[in-house]
Formats: C-alpha cells, sequence, structure tokens
C-alpha cells in the first residue's frame, strides 16, 4: 500500500470525526433529523451567482423544511422568484445525492454513470491529479469554479497548494469580471455606481435592467425620483427602466462608446465639467478632448441612432448635480470592444467630478481585504501574493491572448480551452458549477472536455452537455445545506443554520477542503471543516461563525472603518496611504497607462461592430432576462420559474416581425453565419428597436442561441461577441400561432 492511499485513508478517517466536532454547537441542525419537532432556520439564496445574498427565513419538521419567507433582519430581506422557488430545487427528484463514475468509454451517447462512495471518489481524484502533476507538472490541472460561484475561495486556495495557476472561473469566461477590469482600469477598484441618495441630483442607468436586481433597487430609484432626481436611463431596449427615466437615450447596440464620447464633448463644449477635479485628480483629459471633438451631436446621432438634440439634453441634465451612476453587471461588456464601451461611459461621471462625495459615486468601505463579489474573497485566505507573484504570473497561459486580463486578474481566461487541450498544455479538469453551455460554441468546449485525460464536476444535477465525458460527477449540497459561505453585506454578515444534506451530498466548500487534505496538508484546509475556514477569514474582522450563529435572527458585524467622502485625497484608496486612486498614474485615468503599455489604445475608443448584410440583418443580444430569471440553471430544474419562462423566447419588434410574417407566439428559427438554426418562440415586442431582437442563453439542444456566436474575443477581456453578432429570424416551416 503507498503513502498516498494511506494518507488519503487517515485523513478521511480524520474528517469524518471533525465532521462530529464542528456542528453541535447549532440545535437546530444537530439534533435536526431525530428531532421531529418544527424549528426555526436560516440561509442564503445562491440563484442570482452568490450577488446580493438575499436572507431566506425557513420553517423546517425534523430535516425536512416545509416553507421560505423573508428573512426581515437581513439587510437583503426580500425575496424574488428565484428565492422563494428554492424549496423546489431542493426536493428535485433528479437531483445527484450520490457520487457517480462512468463506466463507458468517453465519446458514449450513455458514459454509464453508476454510484461509488466518496472514498473511491477521492481515491480516483488523488491518483489521477497526483500522477499528471508529477509527469507534466501542476499546471496541467485546471481548477474552475462556476455557478454558484460561492466555492471560489476554497478551490482558489486549493489550486494554490496544489500548485495550478489555472484556476478559472464563469465570470473569467464571460460574466461581470469585464465591467471590473473596466472599473478598475479608471479608478482603480470596482464599483458599480451608488444608488442615488439625498443629495443626488441626476442618476445614470447604463445598461441596467430592474428585472435584474434585487427587489430594494426599484424602490430606491421611484423614492429618488419622487426627491426630484432626474433620471437618464442609456439602455438598447426600451425596458420599464427607460420608461420610467426623464431621458432614454437607445444606442445601436455596442455604440455606447460613440454616445459617451458624444456626452462628454457637450459637457466639455459647454463648459460644465469640473475643471478643479479634472486638472488634480484626472490623468490624459487632453488626450480625451481632442478625441471627443469629433463626436458631434450630428455625427453622434449618424452612429448611435440617439437624437442630437436629445444628448445635449442629457449631457446638460447630468450636469445638474451631484450624481451617480449604476452599470450592468454584464451586458455592456458582451462585445469585441466590450470593456471600452463600458470605459467610456465611466468617464462621464468622472469629469464631472462625481467621484466619492455626497450624492455621487461614494466608494463604500468594507472590511479590509473583502472583496467584491466573493463571499469569504479575502486576499489572506487565497493567498494573493502567491497568485500575483512573477513566478506565478509568467506560467500562466493567457499571457499572450489577454495581456490586460493577464496583468491585473487572478483568474486566469479559459476562453481557449480547447487549444489548449489540443497542444497538450491542459491535462485535468476539476470544476464545480460547471456549465459548457456558457461559451460560445459550446460544442467545442465539450470536445475538449472529452479529449482530458481525467476530469470531474460537482454539481447539483446530471447535465448531459456539461458532464457527459466527466470520469466523476460529485453531489454538491444546496444553500439550504450549507454552513459555508456567509453572507457579507459591507460591515454586516450573516450565517447560516442548514438541514443535514440529502443521500450524500456535501457542500462545495466541503469538498474542495476535503481535497485540500488529501493532496496537500490538513492543516492548510483546516482539516476539512468549512465552519473552521470561515473562522479563519472571518477573524481577520473581528467576526465569529458561532457568535453569530448565537445571535440570529440579528445579523452581525465586522470591523469596518467608517465611511467618509473625498477618500482620494486621504490616502484611503491606495495600499500605499498616499493620495489619489490605486491606478499606475495615481489619478483617475482617463487616458489608461495599463492598456497603453500593452500596445492597446489608451483612450476607451469607439470601434464598429459586426456589419448586418442581406441575410443576416438583426443584431441578436444574447443573454437578456425575463423579470427575474437567471439563464440556464432554472431551465428545468424548478417548475415554478419555468411557469413563467417555459422555453427560449426571442423578443421581435412589430415592424420587423411583419415584414417576415412572424405573428406572436409563432416558432422561429434564428441563423447566424457561425451556426444555427436555433429554435424559438417569437414575442413581437417594442422591448426592442427596429433592427434588434433578444434572446436569453442557456437553454439546451436545438434552443442553444451559444452556438450563434462566434469564438472571437475583446483583446482586452477574452470575452466573447453575445451581443454583436448578427441573426436571420425566420418562421419555422408549419409554424402556427
Amino acid at each position: 500500500m503507498d503513502s498516498l492511499t494511506l494518507k488519503r485513508r487517515s485523513v478521511m478517517k480524520a474528517m469524518a470525526g471533525t465532521a462530529m466536532v464542528t456542528t453541535p454547537f447549532f440545535n437546530t441542525t444537530a439534533n435536526a433529523a431525530e428531532d421531529s419537532g418544527e424549528w426555526t432556520g436560516f440561509s442564503i439564496c445562491d440563484n442570482c451567482n452568490q450577488v446580493p445574498s438575499c436572507g431566506i427565513k425557513f420553517t423546517a419538521k425534523g430535516n425536512y423544511i416545509c416553507g421560505v419567507e423573508n428573512w426581515k433582519e437581513n439587510p437583503r430581506h426580500v425575496l424574488c422568484s428565484k428565492g422563494l422557488s428554492t424549496l423546489q430545487r431542493l426536493y428535485n427528484p433528479n437531483r445527484l445525492l450520490y457520487p457517480m463514475k462512468r463506466t463507458n468509454p468517453k465519446g458514449s451517447e450513455d458514459p454509464g454513470f453508476v454510484r461509488c462512495s466518496w472514498q473511491e471518489a477521492y481515491d480516483t481524484i488523488a491518483k489521477n491529479l497526483t500522477e499528471i502533476k508529477a509527469k507534466d507538472g501542476a499546471d496541467a490541472v485546471m481548477f474552475y469554479a462556476g455557478d454558484p460561484k460561492e466555492p471560489r475561495p476554497p478551490i482558489m486556495r486549493l489550486a494554490r497548494y496544489f500548485g495550478s495557476v489555472h484556476w478559472g472561473s464563469e465570470s473569467s469566461v464571460g460574466c461581470r469580471a469585464a465591467c471590473m477590469q473596466a472599473e478598475m482600469l479608471t479608478w482603480g477598484r470596482p464599483s458599480q455606481g451608488t444608488m442615488p441618495g439625498p443629495k443626488t441630483k441626476s442618476f445614470l442607468v447604463l445598461a441596467t435592467n430592474v428585472w435584474s436586481r434585487p427587489l430594494g433597487w426599484w424602490k430606491t430609484l421611484m423614492k429618488a425620483k419622487e426627491n426630484g432626481c432626474k433620471i437618464i436611463v442609456i439602455d438598447t431596449r426600451n425596458t420599464k427602466t427607460a420608461q420610467f427615466a426623464d431621458i432614454h437615450l437607445a444606442p445601436r447596440v455596442g455604440t455606447d462608446s460613440a454616445l459617451a464620447m458624444g456626452i462628454i464633448r457637450v459637457l466639455i463644449q459647454e463648459d460644465l465639467y469640473d475643471k478643479d477635479f479634472v486638472s488634480k485628480w484626472c490623468h490624459g483629459f487632453d488626450e480625451l478632448k481632442a478625441y471627443c471633438d469629433q463626436f458631434t451631436p450630428e455625427k453622434t446621432e449618424e452612429i448611435t441612432g440617439v437624437p442630437a438634440d436629445l444628448i445635449v439634453k442629457a449631457a446638460r441634465m447630468y450636469a445638474e448635480g451631484p450624481g451617480s451612476f449604476a452599470l450592468t453587471s454584464q451586458s455592456l461588456t458582451h462585445n469585441t470592444n466590450g470593456v471600452n464601451n463600458a470605459r467610456a461611459l465611466l468617464l462621464i461621471p468622472c469629469i464631472m467630478g462625481y467621484i466619492d462625495v455626497p450624492g455621487g459615486v461614494m466608494f463604500p468601505t468594507s472590511p479590509k481585504g473583502l472583496q467584491a463579489c466573493g463571499m469569504g474573497l479575502q486576499p489572506k485566505f487565497y493567498e494573493a501574493k502567491w497568485w500575483n507573484a512573477k513566478a506565478q504570473k509568467d506560467r500562466r497561459l493567457d499571457k499572450d491572448f489577454v495581456p490586460v486580463w493577464h496583468d491585473m486578474m487572478i483568474p486566469f481566461s479559459p476562453n481557449q480551452l480547447p487549444e489548449h487541450v489540443k497542444a497538450g498544455k491542459i491535462k485535468a479538469f476539476c470544476g464545480w458549477g460547471f456549465n459548457v453551455l456558457i461559451w460560445p460554441q459550446p460544442q467545442e468546449y465539450a470536445e475538449a472536455i472529452k479529449n482530458l485525460k481525467f476530469a470531474f464536476a460537482a454539481d447539483y444535477f446530471y447535465r448531459k452537455e456539461s458532464h457527459r465525458d466527466m470520469d466523476l460527477i460529485l453531489p454538491a449540497a444546496m444553500n439550504f445545506e450549507r454552513y459555508a459561505p456567509f453572507g457579507s453585506y459591507g460591515a454586516k454578515y450573516a450565517v447560516r443554520t442548514p438541514v443535514k444534506p440529502q443521500g450524500e451530498a456535501k457542500e462545495d466548500w466541503r469538498i474542495a477542503l476535503e481535497l485540500g487534505c488529501i493532496l496537500d496538508d490538513p492543516k492548510h484546509f483546516f482539516d476539512g471543516d468549512p465552519v473552521k475556514a470561515c473562522n479563519a477569514i472571518l477573524k481577520e474582522w473581528g467576526g465569529n461563525y458561532e457568535e453569530a450563529a448565537a445571535a440570529l435572527p440579528a445579523v452581525s458585524n465586522l470591523q469596518c472603518a467608517k465611511n467618509e467622502p473625498r477618500k482620494f485625497e486621504k490616502g484611503k484608496l491606495r495600499p500605499d496611504g498616499q493620495p489619489g486612486f490605486n491606478t499606475p498614474s495615481g489619478k483617475i485615468e482617463l487616458f489608461s497607462t495599463r492598456t497603453a503599455k500593452f500596445g492597446f489604445e489608451g483612450l476607451p475608443v469607439y470601434k464598429e461592430m459586426m456589419k448586418p448584410d442581406a441575410r443576416f440583418n438583426l443584431r441578436l443580444i444574447n443573454g437578456t432576462r425575463k423579470p427575474y430569471i437567471t439563464h440556464s440553471k432554472t431551465r428545468g430544474d424548478t417548475p415554478y420559474l419555468l411557469e413563467l419562462e417555459p422555453r427560449s423566447m426571442i423578443h421581435i419588434h412589430p415592424e420587423d416581425a411583419e415584414r417576415r410574417g412572424i405573428s406572436d407566439g409563432d416558432e422561429v428559427l434564428i441563423t447566424s453565419q457561425f451556426g444555427g438554426p436555433v429554435k424559438a418562440l417569437a414575442e413581437v415586442s417594442i422591448l426592442v428597436p427596429v433592427g434588434t431582437v433578444d434572446s436569453q442563453y442557456g437553454w439546451r439542444g436545438k434552443e442553444d442561441t451559444q452556438q450563434l456566436i462566434p469564438r472571437q474575443w475583446d483583446p482586452l477581456s477574452g470575452y466573447a461577441p453575445y451581443f454583436e453578432v448578427n441573426v436571420e429570424v425566420k418562421k419555422a416551416e408549419g409554424a402556427s400561432k
């Protein structure tokens, strides 16, 4: 018997003992299975990909949850349709409940998955990863966290101690991280803006739809308008938010940077910008002024389709500030000039001096090191210094593909996975919440998975497109069955009182930590205990899981500096404590020294999108949402949500529909020069303008719109053009209303 086998068995035994020690301080969970009495517990919804971590109060009898409601003490305390439907997902009879191993060769239509033990699963993973590391190096193993995003911290830690620099996430494939990249390039930190407060006089809504925001977002916007705040919406679609606005600017898809330059030109020409702020705190104003001079209102109208007089009116209205903004989570950056489109819009509040001032874009203060979009994503925990060291950076496979991203971001871009597998650079895949349909041309990524030497995934359900060629599938516990992670809300945090997982499911954090115990040193992985791992993070901010559990239903406080305006003047936005912003120049970068360093434009320039032709003459927006529905995880697992969205659907303008003989409810076929046809139902609507159609991604089989998207990339982020491709839409043969 080899030493690795002995280690695995001893670790498994130790972890089994440890698990019994970590739970007793929760009376609601430790004895739930034996106690048939009714009790109240608390959890966090993960249906919006970890953010905003809305609180759920539940009622259980024994280990069975029989009802959910709003957790009123939680800062995010109003559940939408997704949160209210989570029990249907929890008790879906199709859930994965036991580890499964394949018995048929890869590529087989039937992989022949059969149940195996956790011991066998862990033995198989450890054996394969250890062999690949010994032969090809640790970097030949890719670690990945998809949806939910919750297990990112322990998976990053697992990759770090295994020694692989190839850690990726769905955000490094195509989510919000490219918007974060634009924000960081501009002022050195992530910020989607600040909701309007009592002093806010003007507010920009940048491609942000109320349907993808927490329920409280809309109420805040309504209150602001009642108080006299002017609302300006920049969005191609005629959304509910756009209809509510004082001014709606509807640019053609992908022309946002041109519209931004047109607005900036008005602000400069009419002397409406903050000269003192720009002079002292902004870098590259002269270059910006010279570039935007070509974007006269008339020229901007020609490019964007937005009337010239409305551009001028919007610029003047925003100048009545102080003003703030709300930035989309992702859509702006889903084209081949996406980061520049977002950057350009962000420059509008910058030249107005609306940054970190009352009524403007106030940067929040959080517990030191707590990062946006990451419950527990704390640099000390995932060891940021290791990831950022040159020795690790230089080994990453995305260095030449996306040099700016590579320079700025810790997750590597896995969008060239097919090329890496073909070249023999990636030999194994370790995935949590993995969805192959997140990629353009997903069949190429499925083929790459098939050609790996070894692959496993942890998930809630078996999904053929993603899992068929995995060697192992591990059953992940759901949000009601997890201790980790805690929910973070600025200076507050909330913990959970979970029920026992069904079957042999384990929470994602535990799977990653237990694998770390086997592959490395249990001391680095808190003996496989998620609560110990959370406490290692919380102690940095004066928090403690057990104490927070005892305080429920109240949420608990973390150590956090008091927020104050103009922190940039006091050195509170830079790690070196110097005044200014955390950018290479120390200022807000209207002209990015970072992008220029790598040979790209320093200014967020306008570039034309793919041009339509006689056949492919409708611009596709791929990735929109129905009210409070989140893409692929709701496509079959939650009946309540399927009632709201039973199948793939596109919106098409009445004029476009009439020209094509399409009526409301008809089945249509969508084709691009890159793939199709894809089936959908047509909804004739003025939600989209003439010449544009929208769709939701994540549907499977013949409704998969991702096959319409090419593997082409924004050179700054590596994101694909989900909001750029031109398509043909025609009525399906034999379709009837």
